[in-house]
């Protein structure tokens, strides 16, 4: 009984091995390197589910990689906590560096994949912070942009289109954890307090970076920031049906600026409420 409960096992793993957690044959070097134009442009089926299993399986290794890496960067000395940061700052450069040259090597429409999300200016921002004295203002930025920012982009991931056996795929999953286990870690450490005055700061260079990336979308007919159109799976479809379907492109903007400023104030809350708690450690 137990030889052959491990043969069923044994058999199930090397299914999802080969196969994938959506049960797609994935697990090849063509899959691999693929990007987004060229998986719509041959109609292939080969992307994963939104909070599937390998999905869920992501999130849960990423916060638990967080929560254990922030609790040891607490142990460490001021010196070599300062390694740290530049470490990681200078990793996610190179990170996007890599993605970039893959993606050129592939003759992939390099105009679709700048720097100019939100989640692609945090390496910029972590840059600043790990390197130049601009902490005040960065470490605000970083509270109330950059992490929330790469948190909503996991949680609704909008490169579903990709196999689990891909880079981008990887790539943007590590990308995005990155981000946030900069910024947990240095929050837990007291490096950074988020303030109101601060959280109303961020919401004014928000909206000064929104600008002439929205012209830059309309040029170039991009959608950097999700400024043009909402991304799929996203609670800003809901915002373009409800608002965007009515009064067009304004009150979709209108609409999503709202929901930006209801949501730093109810993670202002959250701040809050944790300041207290990470004081008192």
């Amino acid at each position: 009984m137990v030889k052959y409960n491990i043969e069923i096992i044994l058999e199930s793993y090397g299914k999802i091995h080969r196969k994938g957690f959506e049960g797609k044959d994935t697990m090849n070097w063509e899959y691999f390197v693929i990007y987004e134009q060229l998986i719509e442009e041959r109609g292939l089926d080969i992307g994963f589910k939104l909070y599937g299993m390998g999905h869920l399986i992501w999130l849960a290794a990423i916060i638990i990689g967080i929560i254990l890496w922030s609790g040891y960067y607490k142990t460490l000395t001021a010196r070599k906590q300062a390694k740290v940061r530049k470490f990681f700052a200078v990793a996610i450069l190179c990170s996007e560096i890599l993605k970039d040259a893959i993606l050129i090597m592939g003759d992939a429409p390099m105009k679709g994949y700048l720097p100019f999300h939100l989640c692609g200016l945090a390496i910029f921002g972590m840059l600043a912070d790990a390197f130049l004295d601009f902490r005040k203002i960065t470490g605000q930025m970083l509270a109330f942009a950059f992490m929330p920012g790469a948190a909503a982009a996991l949680l609704f991931c909008n490169w579903t289109e990709y196999p689990f056996f891909n880079f981008m795929n990887i790539h943007s999953f590590v990308f995005h954890a990155w981000i946030i286990c900069y910024v947990i870690m240095i929050y837990r450490n007291g490096e950074v307090r988020p303030s109101y005055g601060g959280m109303w700061k961020v919401i004014g260079m928000l909206g000064a970076i929104a600008v002439p990336i929205l012209c830059l979308d309309k040029i170039i007919d991009e959608n950097y920031l999700f400024v043009n159109e909402a991304s799929e799976g996203s609670p800003l479809v809901f915002l373009w049906d409800i608002f965007g379907t009515r009064f067009g492109e304004i009150g979709y903007l209108a609409s999503y600026a709202a929901l930006v400023i209801a949501v730093l104030h109810v993670l202002f809350v959250v701040y809050t409420f944790t300041n207290k708690r990470v004081k008192k450690r």
